[in-house]
């Protein structure tokens, strides 16, 4: 073979191996990606320390990781409050299985972990719209589950305005005094007036 041929030869097995690396590299984090099997509700259920209905306050975004601000309505296990519940998600990196995609002022059925807020969540957890279909099958693994009451009223609190003892009678009755006082000299007034 000529020198040329083989020159050829590896600019071509060079180009091919280039092509092949850039096929790899853009490949490579479609195949990492999430690559959780979401599994049975029922698995799914086991696996959650929280099970509750909720509402979309509020979503933020910071790096990696976004938090929903939630106020829960009705539980079925765990014990969220109904005043907001924090659930956060990874929505960066590699193996993202962060979620997605929820809005504000729309009603979801969390599976989370954690024993309180900020609960966790991600596409493995089964966390999903509440549509009636998913809400049944939930109720049927745990029950009808309960009403989350809103929190209670704060307790009033009494607070002293200063520590001096209360005004004496007389510093009190002095206005409704000066008041009588001023009414009788109108009528004085006004009866002279209309003597003339």
């Amino acid at each position: 073979m000529s020198r040329a041929v083989i020159r050829s030869l590896g600019a071509a097995a060079a180009l091919l191996l280039a092509c092949l690396g850039l096929v790899l590299t853009v490949s490579t984090p479609a195949s990492a990606a999430c690559s959780c099997k979401q599994g049975q509700l029922e698995q799914q259920v086991n696996r959650a320390d929280a099970v509750f209905i909720g509402t979309i306050d509020k979503v933020a975004t910071e790096g990696n990781d976004t938090t929903y601000d939630v106020t829960a309505s009705r539980a079925y296990a765990g014990t969220p409050a109904r005043s907001t519940q924090v659930v956060s998600t990874s929505t960066g990196g590699r193996n993202d299985c962060g979620l997605g995609g929820l809005t504000v002022g729309t009603t979801y059925v969390f599976l989370a972990t954690g024993a309180e807020a900020p609960y966790v969540t991600d596409r493995c957890s089964g966390t999903s719209l509440a549509n009636p279909n998913r809400i049944g099958k939930v109720e049927a693994l745990l029950g009808e589950g309960t009403s989350v009451d809103p929190p209670p009223p704060p307790t009033a609190v009494l607070t002293k305005v200063e520590e001096s003892p209360p005004a004496g009678l007389a510093r009190t009755a002095a206005p409704g005094a000066a008041a009588a006082i001023i009414g009788l000299l109108g009528l004085v007034v006004v009866r002279r007036l209309a003597r003339r």
